[in-house]
C-alpha cells in the first residue's frame, strides 16, 4: 500500500515539475533579453531555428503585401538584417526593430517584462504537446496583438524554437525590411 502512495506522490510531482519547467526557462529568456544577454541567450534559443521562422514570415508577408510571388535578394538582405542578434534583441525585448524613429510604434513584444503577467496567466495562455510547449503573449493584450512562443526540449533544455508574429508586428518588419532594401543596410 505504501509503495502505491510513493509511486502516485512521485508521479504528481513529475508532472509538477514538467510543468513549472518550461514556464521558468521562459523567464530566463525573458531575463536575459531584458539584460540583453547573449551568452546566456545562446543556451536558451535556437537561433537558427528562429531565424528561419522570421525570415519564413517577413517573406510571406512581404509577398502578400507587394502582390510579389518571387522572393528578392532585397528582401533577404532586409531579412538577414533583422535577424543580427542584436536586432533580434530588440524585437524579442522591444517588439521593434527599427533604426528609424518613424517607424516606431506602440507594438507588443513577446520578452517584455510586462508581457507575462502572473505564472498563472502564462500557464492559461500555453499549450504542452509531448516535448514542445506553446504559450501566447503578452497576456493583457488582445489575441491580434498576441506573439506565439514554441520552446522545444532539447538536450534537457527548453530552448526558444520559433515566435509567430502578430501581423501588425509583420506589417512593421516588412516595412523595415523595405526601408533597408532602399537605403541598404546600417
Amino acid at each position: 500500500m505504501r509503495w502505491i502512495v510513493v509511486i502516485i506522490l512521485a508521479v504528481i510531482v513529475l508532472l509538477a515539475v514538467y510543468t513549472v519547467w518550461p514556464i521558468y526557462d521562459l523567464y530566463r529568456i525573458a531575463s536575459a533579453v531584458e539584460t540583453r544577454n547573449l551568452v546566456a541567450l545562446q543556451e536558451l534559443v535556437d537561433f537558427p531555428s528562429l531565424r528561419a521562422s522570421l525570415i519564413k514570415q517577413v517573406n510571406d508577408a512581404y509577398r502578400k503585401q507587394t502582390d510579389k510571388a518571387e522572393r528578392s535578394v532585397g528582401t533577404a538582405l532586409g531579412v538577414a538584417q533583422i535577424s543580427h542578434p542584436e536586432r533580434l534583441l530588440d524585437l524579442l525585448g522591444k517588439g521593434s526593430v527599427s533604426a528609424y524613429p518613424s517607424l516606431r510604434s506602440s507594438l507588443a513584444a513577446p520578452f517584455a517584462p510586462s508581457s507575462f503577467g502572473s505564472p498563472w496567466q502564462i500557464w492559461l495562455n500555453s499549450d504542452y504537446s509531448g516535448r514542445t510547449f506553446y504559450v501566447t503573449v503578452p497576456v493583457d493584450r488582445p489575441s491580434d496583438q498576441r506573439f506565439r512562443i514554441r520552446l522545444r526540449l532539447v538536450h534537457w533544455d527548453w530552448k526558444l524554437l520559433a515566435l509567430e508574429l502578430p501581423e501588425s508586428t509583420k506589417t512593421h518588419l516588412v516595412e523595415e525590411v523595405a526601408k533597408v532594401m532602399v537605403d541598404g543596410p546600417k
